[in-house]
């Protein structure tokens, strides 16, 4: 039952309170990208919903159930490590003087 059940990622997010903390993270890694097309941009953003769509699998299968209360902590843990890279990301290759 599980596996093949389709994780509705935005009901997800907004029941749990994390749409636009999503949003954010997607408007973020859109700026760290540059000018980017129109398809590229979609591209990028749906491949953010497909990684946390396979965080939030992963965790309810360690877990076996999650409640809304499970999805908002591991949704929210996503976000916060995906902008901690991100805010790591410009400190890697470059010069700030």
């Amino acid at each position: 039952m599980g596996p093949t059940v389709r994780l509705d990622l935005t009901t997800i997010l907004e029941a749990t309170g994390e749409l636009q903390h999503f949003l954010d993270l997607g408007a973020a890694r859109l700026r760290v990208e540059g000018p980017l097309s129109e398809e590229a941009s979609e591209a990028l953003i749906f491949g953010l919903a497909d990684e946390l769509e396979g965080h939030l699998r992963a965790m309810r299968g360690k877990q076996g159930s999650a409640g809304i209360s499970d999805l908002q902590v591991w949704t929210r843990a996503w976000i916060d490590e995906q902008q901690g890279a991100l805010a790591e990301e410009p400190l890697l290759g470059g010069d700030q003087g």
